[in-house]
């Protein structure tokens, strides 16, 4: 099954994750770390749930007709099908996307092991049918890709804008970028020479004025 890997905002919005194991405690998570207003509904919650933030609102009730209104996104993480296909029945009717822990072949959209290095994210699907692979996969890519992309971004954010007035083609631009990339500038910061790895970048924007 082949999915569209797309990016979503969910900062602010309602979510709702039912069900109080640790799959539904990582979705909340992952949520909470994106900005959303969640709702975790569940008889139980497990002890996973004791250190999620307590911005995570907790309601300790079954589900009930009605629980999915206004949300932009569903997680059915109960332990139980029956239950996980009449929420995911409820968000269909309601146009609402749901995600079914234990089908993954009948949900919407799937979460993809992710990667995070500050605005940087890079996620790893197998379309619902190996999750443990996307996650080994995740962690290839975590020894690969360290902090220092997370600081470059932040450095290069901060200098971006000026560019275009000093390279008016785009193409001109995505060259310099490649020289930054594959300049000094990472393996400075992978030894966590900061300021070098930022003199250095400025030095390379100003040499842009001579030019």
């Amino acid at each position: 099954m082949k999915l569209l890997p797309v990016s979503l905002n969910v900062s602010g919005r309602r979510c709702v994750v039912f069900g109080g194991g640790p799959v539904a405690a990582r979705k909340a998570q992952s949520l909470y770390e994106c900005g959303a207003q969640i709702i975790a509904i569940s008889p139980q919650f497990g002890d996973e749930w004791h250190d999620l933030p307590s911005e995570i609102r907790r309601e300790a009730r079954v589900y009930a007709a009605g629980d999915c209104a206004g949300a932009m996104l569903i997680f059915a993480c109960t332990n139980n099908r029956e239950v996980n296909q009449q929420i995911a029945d409820e968000a269909r009717e309601a146009g609402i996307w749901c995600n079914i822990a234990d089908a993954p072949e009948s949900s919407d959209f799937h979460s993809a092991a992710t990667v995070r290095r500050g605005e940087i994210a890079i996620s790893i699907a197998t379309g619902g049918s190996f999750p443990l692979l996307a996650r080994h996969l995740r962690h290839k890519i975590e020894t690969a890709i360290g902090l220092e992309y997370e600081v470059l971004l932040e450095i290069v954010a901060l200098r971006r804008a000026e560019l275009p007035s000093k390279l008016a083609a785009q193409s001109d631009r995505a060259e310099f970028w490649r020289e930054v990339l594959n300049g000094p500038a990472l393996p400075l910061l992978r030894e966590g020479k900061r300021a070098a790895a930022e003199q250095m970048i400025d030095n390379f924007f100003d040499s842009l004025n001579s030019e």
